[in-house]
């Protein structure tokens, strides 16, 4: 193969040189980065057997935009996504906005909910968590004031996806739900009315393993799990990966691991390409290491201005994984509809 038609290949993709390479890691379980994609490119380095033999394979990812469904995952028509990792300030929130938004231009019908006291999704989005609390509009009102998700539901982003907001008020919710039979079904249980409107409903969850999060966890059927390239960046994810297995056993069967999602990555620093490595090499062979979000202050600027970064500057590598991490899970749906259709 030659580096004009690897070229070709990319832009029909209609992808960048990063978002190419991140692209090639999660199906080739290898390394590259844009350097390397450029000298391919430009003919200074000879493509490796590998990538040219899987990329003249016929896959129907490298005709089109869809990337594959990620494999050994069954086949769903609809899905409740669950972003979630104990720890705070792993990038939980801006996956959780940016994956909605970037479904969303694929044509899917998306909820997110904010199951996060924080509201940190719901400020991301520009809507004020104090008039939020004010008017009863939050998610605590569903699980514990009988209102219907109807009654919060928003439109955001021009109407692009719906969120459920949530505000300070839910932290109660934590402890009310204590003394509630079945309490860790509570979400699902109120889900159900509403989540057969949404092709994908994304659940943005608190940076905790309480009673929040093990009720979204119930009412989903995969598990997204940002985990920051950093020191000890895999510190608490074994405990969350034990609670997601009991969940498994004990009420949710269906329950199952996307992937683990690398972000705030910068290939400049020594540290998060080693910390990448021992993420993707501990994790080899039992859950998907998806493509690193890279480090980029878009994100912050963004969220400052009420938007997600994929919507404010959709051609930005910064925001490629969320592209392909979209892809893949509407590629899933696709896939599952298929042998329904069949």
């Amino acid at each position: 193969m030659k580096g004009e038609e690897l070229r070709a290949i990319r832009e029909k993709r209609g992808e960048d040189q990063q978002g190419f390479a991140g692209w090639l890691n999660t199906h080739l379980n290898r390394r590259y980065d844009r350097s390397r994609i450029s000298r391919w490119e430009s003919g200074a380095e000879r493509i490796p057997q590998q990538v040219a033999g899987f990329l003249s394979g016929g896959n129907s990812a490298v005709a089109g935009s869809s990337a594959p469904a990620p494999s050994g995952l069954p086949a769903i028509r609809r899905a409740v996504i669950a972003v979630a990792n104990q720890k705070g300030g792993v990038g939980k929130t801006t996956s959780a906005v940016n994956l909605s938004y970037a479904l969303s231009t694929l044509g899917l019908k998306v909820l997110l909910i904010d199951g996060d006291p924080q509201a940190n999704a719901t400020v991301h989005l520009g809507l004020d968590p104090g008039e939020i609390e004010t008017g009863r509009k939050g998610l605590y009102s569903v699980l514990r004031a009988g209102a219907s998700f109807d009654a919060i539901l928003q439109t955001v982003c021009g109407g692009s996806f719906t969120l459920a907001p949530s505000s300070i008020g839910l932290a109660a919710a934590e402890t009310e739900l204590v003394a509630e039979p079945d309490n860790s079904l509570v979400l699902k249980e109120k889900l159900f009315d509403i989540r057969n409107r949404f092709d994908v409903t994304v659940i943005d969850c608190p940076p905790n393993l309480g009673l929040l999060t093990i009720n979204a966890l119930a009412a989903s059927d995969l598990v997204l799990i940002p985990v920051q390239t950093e020191v000890f960046a895999g510190l608490g994810v074994p405990l969350l990966m034990e609670t997601i297995a009991k969940i498994r056993r004990r009420s949710n069967p269906s329950l199952n691991i996307f992937g683990i999602l690398p972000t705030m990555f910068s290939s400049r620093l020594t540290q998060d390409q080693s910390s990448l490595r021992e993420i993707q090499t501990h994790y080899a062979g039992r859950t998907r290491v998806l493509p690193a979000v890279p480090r980029a202050t878009l994100f912050a600027q963004a969220s400052g201005a009420g938007r997600p970064a994929i919507e404010a500057d959709p051609n930005s590598a910064s925001v490629q994984a969320y592209a392909e991490l979209a892809r893949e899970l509407a590629a899933h749906l696709s896939n599952a509809d298929a042998r329904h259709a069949s």
